[in-house]
């Protein structure tokens, strides 16, 4: 038998150099002021593997700013979105912070990314050929290169094609370079559909994430190039005007190892059957997240707005403050900015009602808004209201509809159209923001108001009965001071005047008063609506998934 061969001994000094010896022994002495013991022979050596990395597959229609640790490319791809793109975009900054192996893959819309960058056709070509994507994928298409979102155009046919590139060969592109592992993160309808199906035939673990209970039917003539029989049965299918096709919502849910919703209690809602005297819930849908909930594969995260939707970082605001600053003569002189800019008399002491969401009959509430705006100005002299959204699509009835009534009243309500810069500006000068819905899935309009310092108001529904709290004071007897806001039940037209007048009745409370319950609602709601918090929890989410390991 061979006798192991030492490395280096003292028991085998013809392989020492005595003089470096020496002067290694010395300097050992220095540092640690012990004795250098004699090295012992090493006969065998044990290689240490490190635990291999889970990377975690984000596919969505739109994102927010991207961190840079995604790539040269990623500054190119951020853009102006709402709350999923945000939800996104923290994510993917989340993610990266923690040492995550984290890609996205979305829509290349070219020529928004181009207009926002500010770079030209030939710019953008000579960053696409030579810039390496790293971590963001972009599926590209003449269909859709030249919208301002996904949604424009055909979204159907924008769906299909996006569809098509993540199943042809992002997916495998990405996993294959993790070594197979790899966690898939859908985010809406556009991104489920034969993307979840074709994932589960590949044995990836899914999140799907619903930010809200639209679908698409995507006819399958449009997915040619799909190998769709492969994964039929993980597909839910429909038909649309006599085609069959994929309920791309309905299929994700079915295909999902979990689901998530952005809110408790709209999920709760959909499990006991709320809304089924209106077209609100697909049948398809409610019928799948059922199935989902009884297996105990649901489960809600809540939304947090992005960190620089803040009244201390805005730019648009004529003064930034923060819950330690003098809250109430900011709000003031951003009062003052916004009803020199929008029309509204300026008066310093009006309390501003503000409704800073689209002008969506189907869910938004806007013609409730319209019954009462002008008559509950004129019996609440003290009160101004401002508006400040799109109408939805092509529909602008809404918009005209509300430029006649402001026209009506006198300078004290004004409509303008959605710009970041007024809407931001408004939030800084609102006492109350507010809105009537219908349904609400999660919402963000409350809790940006309530960092901006201003109470929410709106039915109690869906989201917004997880966040608004009754507002009760110790003054008026409660037990303790709490609350950010408050609700009505009733969607009509009453119910919304109930609930600005309770509001407008706490706003002519005394300023010592006032300003002491804003600082506590703006100190809550930077606790409370917290990006690090819900990016934790879609981290603990995605280790149930990875079989209860972590993903580094």
């Amino acid at each position: 038998m061979r006798k192991p061969i030492p490395i280096f001994s003292l028991k085998n000094p013809r392989v020492i150099n005595y003089a470096a010896l020496s002067n290694k022994r010395s300097f050992a002495r220095r540092l640690s002021n012990y004795p250098l013991k004699a090295e012992k022979p090493v006969y065998n050596f044990q290689i240490l593997k490190k635990t291999a990395k889970t990377a975690v597959l984000i596919v969505a229609p739109e994102t927010g700013r991207l961190p840079n640790e995604m790539g040269n490319l990623a500054r190119y791809i951020s853009c102006k979105c709402g709350g999923l793109g945000e939800v996104v975009s923290a994510l993917c900054e989340g993610l990266r912070a923690r040492g995550i192996e984290c890609h996205l893959a979305t829509l290349n819309l070219k020529k928004r990314f181009q207009r926002e960058s500010n770079v030209d056709e030939g710019r953008w070509q000579e960053i696409r050929h030579k810039v390496d994507p790293e971590k963001v994928h972009l599926v590209s298409s003449s269909v859709f290169a030249h919208l301002s979102s996904a949604y424009a155009g055909d979204p159907v046919l924008n769906a299909a094609e996006f569809q098509k590139g993540i199943v042809n060969s992002i997916i495998k592109s990405v996993r294959a370079r993790n070594g197979g592992r790899l966690i898939l993160h859908s985010h809406d309808w556009m991104a489920g559909g034969a993307v979840t199906a074709y994932a589960k035939l590949r044995g990836c673990p899914i999140l799907h994430t619903i930010h809200n209970v639209h679908t698409g039917h995507i006819p399958l003539e449009m997915l040619f190039g799909v190998d769709i029989d492969n994964f039929s049965w993980n597909i839910f299918y429909s038909e649309e005007n006599g085609k069959t096709c994929i309920d791309s919502q309905a299929t994700a849910i079915k295909s999902a190892t979990l689901i998530n919703f952005v809110g408790e209690q709209f999920l709760k809602e959909i499990i006991n059957d709320y809304f089924l005297d209106r077209p609100i819930i697909p049948p398809s849908i409610r019928h799948e997240v059922k199935a989902k909930y009884s297996n105990n594969a649901t489960m809600a995260i809540m939304n947090a707005p992005s960190p620089g939707i803040s009244p201390e970082r805005c730019d648009s605001l004529a003064t930034k403050y923060g819950p330690d600053d003098n809250v109430m003569a900011a709000k003031k002189a951003n009062l003052i900015e916004f009803q020199k800019r929008t029309g509204l008399l300026v008066n310093p002491e009006a309390i501003l009602l503000y409704w800073p969401s689209r002008l969506d009959p189907s869910q938004k509430g806007v013609e409730l808004l319209e019954d009462i705006a002008l008559k509950f100005v004129i019996e609440h002299g003290d009160v101004q209201i401002a508006i400040v959204g799109d109408g939805v699509r092509h529909d602008h009835n809404h918009e005209e509809i509300l430029g006649r009534i402001a026209c009506a009243s006198g300078g004290k309500i004004t409509y303008q159209h959605f710009s970041e810069e007024i809407s931001l500006l408004g939030y800084a000068g609102a006492s109350d923001v507010f809105g009537a819905s219908l349904y609400e899935p999660c919402g963000q309009i409350d809790q940006v108001g309530n960092i901006f310092g201003a109470t929410a108001t709106n039915r109690d529904t869906g989201g917004y009965h997880d966040k608004i709290q009754e507002l009760r004071l110790k003054i008026d007897g409660a037990s303790h001071d709490q609350g950010n806001g408050f609700l009505f039940q009733d969607y009509d037209s009453g119910g919304l005047w109930y609930g600005l007048a309770k509001s407008v009745e706490f706003h002519r409370k005394p300023l010592r008063i006032r300003e002491q319950q804003i600082k506590r609602i703006m100190k809550e709601a930077r606790q409370k609506y917290d990006l690090t918090t819900m990016v934790d929890e879609y981290i603990r989410v995605y280790e149930r998934l990875n079989g209860g390991k972590p993903l580094v």
